[in-house]
C-alpha cells in the first residue's frame, strides 16, 4: 500500500476536513437562526401575529429584521380580550409597522355578541390592515360559516375592511368585498387570496421571545400594491 511521503500531509488533510465540517455546521445553525420566509413565493411583505403568549417584543427590532406588519390578537367571543393588545397598539405608533386586529371567532357566541364585545374593547382604531377573522374551532359547518358571515357583515357595515382565514371555496357565505387569507402549504392564487399564513412555527431573527412558534403572514401581492394600501415596507 502506498504511504504518504510527507509526515505533515495526513494531519493537514484531517485539519482541512475538520474545518470544512465546522464551517458547514456554522452555516447550518446560522440558517436556522434566520427569519422564516415563505418557501414558494417572492413576497413583498411579511408579518407576524402578536398576542399575550409573549410578554414583550421589541417592535423596533422586529421591523429592523424584515417584518413589515403585525396582526394583534384582540378578542374571542364575548369575554376574552388579549391583555397585550392595547400596549402593542400604543407601541406601534413609534414604528413604521402597519397593524391589524385579529378576532378569533367562537361558536359559543352570536355575531352580535362578537361585534359588541370587540367594539367595546378595541374601539375604532383597528389598524390599517383588514380586520382578520380566524376560526376558533375546526368546524366548517354551514351554520358556523353563516354565523361568521353575518359577523363580517356587521363589521363591514361599520366601514371596516374584513378578511377571513378560511378557504376561498366558502366565499358564498360572505359578502363579495370580503378578502381571504390562505393557510395552505404553497403560495396561493393572487386572485383569490389577499394574504397567506405560511407558517405557525416560524421565527424572527434577533428578537427575544420570537425564536420559535411564531405565526407568520405574507402579503400576496406586489410591493407597489402593498405600499398603496398599507404603507412602506420595513425590509
Amino acid at each position: 500500500m502506498k504511504r504518504f511521503q510527507h509526515k505533515y500531509t495526513l494531519p493537514a488533510i484531517l485539519t482541512l476536513l475538520v474545518l470544512a465540517i465546522a464551517f458547514l455546521l456554522i452555516g447550518f445553525f446560522n440558517f436556522r437562526r434566520q427569519t422564516t420566509l415563505p418557501a414558494d413565493a417572492n413576497s413583498s411583505a411579511i408579518g407576524i401575529e402578536l398576542n399575550q403568549d409573549v410578554d414583550y417584543v421589541d417592535l423596533h427590532k422586529l421591523q429592523a429584521n424584515g417584518v413589515s406588519f403585525v396582526y394583534l390578537k384582540a378578542t374571542q367571543g364575548r369575554s376574552y380580550f388579549d391583555e397585550n393588545y392595547l400596549s402593542y397598539r400604543d407601541q406601534i405608533l413609534g414604528t413604521k409597522l402597519a397593524f391589524g386586529s385579529e378576532i378569533y371567532y367562537s361558536n359559543e357566541s352570536t355575531p352580535l355578541e362578537h361585534y359588541r364585545y370587540f367594539s367595546q374593547q378595541v374601539g375604532s382604531n383597528t389598524g390599517s390592515l383588514p380586520i382578520l377573522i380566524v376560526p376558533a374551532v375546526t368546524s366548517r359547518s354551514a351554520r358556523y360559516l353563516r354565523s361568521m358571515g353575518r359577523f363580517a357583515t356587521l363589521l363591514q357595515a361599520s366601514g371596516k375592511r374584513v378578511m377571513v382565514k378560511v378557504d376561498h371555496k366558502y366565499q358564498h357565505y360572505f359578502n363579495p368585498q370580503t378578502m381571504f387569507m390562505s393557510s395552505g402549504n404553497k403560495a396561493p392564487n393572487t386572485l383569490r387570496y389577499s394574504f397567506w399564513c405560511y407558517t405557525t412555527n416560524g421565527r424572527v431573527k434577533n428578537v427575544n421571545g420570537l425564536d420559535r412558534g411564531v405565526t407568520m403572514y405574507a402579503y400576496n401581492g406586489t410591493v407597489s400594491q402593498y405600499k398603496q394600501k398599507y404603507g412602506q415596507l420595513t425590509q
